[in-house]
């Protein structure tokens, strides 16, 4: 900012007092003429203001914090193999480890004990880090990637295709989403991976009214309809003009989803619906289940269930403060 008031000072020196005197004659007698450099300057102050404010708004207590607990469990996730001496075969079923005691106390083998099946606790809360994050990414891709392509088709089409489109959502909201994928999944065998894709297939209805909303609020600016009379392809008009600008509030619905794609697939790996061959933090819960005295190996895990979560919730709160523009903070 002193750069650009430097070197405009730097310029009427150039000019001297004769460019100035014109200058202001301009200014005093052309109704609405503006200095160019006055001007040029005063839209990079206000870009570099508005850069700031952005970032002071992303740099929110509750944002640190939020970012903070998901890039926790992401190194869980991504370094598990350095963290703990267990490999994830030696944590999960069919795997059961001989001589081990099941619901041990913590030793210095098992630094915060041991489950119901004698797999070291510790280890199993680090390898489901990967699992969580796994699962709250892959459906939320799944469920948002339909969503945008049918529900800006049916936004933008309307009549027939909006009515036939919308009438499928309405039936799908009758249905309970997770009681359908606890039906669905073990007729498919009850893997992570079935899991996973049932989960986002299910959930695109609810992006699609989503996007819908979006797409209609957009539809109505004056750049589409310059865009559509200019002869424009409709594909173009709708995935370069229309979807570009909806991108924002899509960004901060991500993470809310992540959230409860995260408790979901928690609630149902403590149903024991989930898929035992991989380490999850429901699972842990269910087995603790069985007896009344095991609270550190239900404390654990779900306490990481709610870091994992409650972070994802901060991050898409924080992420809304700083990209929503009716806010003023």
């Amino acid at each position: 900012m002193t750069e650009i008031v430097n070197e405009i000072e730097q310029d009427e020196k150039t000019e001297g007092k004769k460019g100035n005197f014109i200058r202001l004659l301009k200014f005093y007698l052309l109704p609405g003429w503006r200095d160019p450099k006055f001007t040029a300057m005063q839209t990079q102050i206000e870009r570099v203001k508005s850069k700031r404010r952005l970032f002071r708004r992303l740099l929110a207590p509750l944002s640190i914090v939020g970012l903070a607990m998901v890039l926790f469990m992401a190194v869980l996730a991504v370094y598990a193999p350095w963290l703990t001496p267990y490999t994830i075969d030696t944590l999960a079923q069919p795997y059961l480890p001989s001589g081990g005691i099941p619901f041990a106390n913590p030793t210095p083998a098992h630094p915060l004990g041991t489950t119901r099946f004698a797999y070291d606790l510790l280890g199993r809360l680090i390898w489901g880090a990967r699992t969580a994050l796994t699962f709250a990414a892959m459906p939320v891709i799944i469920s948002l990637t339909g969503g945008i392509i049918f529900g800006t088709i049916s936004a933008y089409f309307g009549g027939l295709v909006d009515t036939i489109l919308m009438r499928f959502v309405d039936f799908m909201y009758s249905f309970p989403t997770i009681i359908l994928v606890i039906i669905i999944t073990p007729m498919l065998g009850g893997s992570l991976l079935n899991m996973v894709l049932i989960w986002g297939l299910l959930f695109i209805p609810v992006n699609m009214r989503f996007v819908r909303s979006l797409v209609f609020q957009v539809k109505q600016n004056m750049y589409v309809m310059a865009a559509v009379t200019g002869g424009a392809d409709k594909l173009k008009v709708m995935f370069k003009h229309i979807f570009p600008n909806t991108l924002s509030p899509m960004i901060i619905s991500i993470f809310g989803a992540m959230a409860v794609t995260v408790l979901g697939f928690a609630s149902i790996a403590f149903l024991g619906l989930g898929d035992q061959t991989y380490a999850d933090w429901g699972t842990d819960i269910l087995y603790a289940r069985t007896r009344m005295t095991a609270i550190g190996q239900a404390f654990w895990p779900g306490l990481f269930i709610g870091i994992t979560a409650i972070g994802f919730i901060l991050l898409g709160d924080g992420l809304r403060d700083a990209l929503d523009p009716r806010l003023k903070i």
